[in-house]
């Protein structure tokens, strides 16, 4: 689920998996190992996904493909 509602609580929201994703930082993290750091803590790898989408679109991170790291921001 991607936002809290009445029935699915923030913790279980793609908005409360967020703060998984940026404990990881600060510093640059290949993709594929930071889904070996976080992966637990999401449902499937789409839930890891698309809580990397969210942090993209709010700034937070981008994805170098060229090197398939991922960089937060300061």
């Amino acid at each position: 689920m991607i936002t809290p509602n009445k029935v699915v609580p923030l913790s279980a929201s793609v908005l409360g998996h967020l703060t998984h994703v940026l404990k990881a930082g600060p510093d640059p993290t290949r993709l594929a190992d930071l889904f070996q750091q976080v992966g637990d803590q999401f449902e499937s790898i789409d839930q890891f996904l698309l809580a990397l989408d969210v942090l993209f679109l709010l700034d937070r991170l981008t994805v170098d493909f060229g090197t398939e790291k991922v960089v937060y921001a300061a």
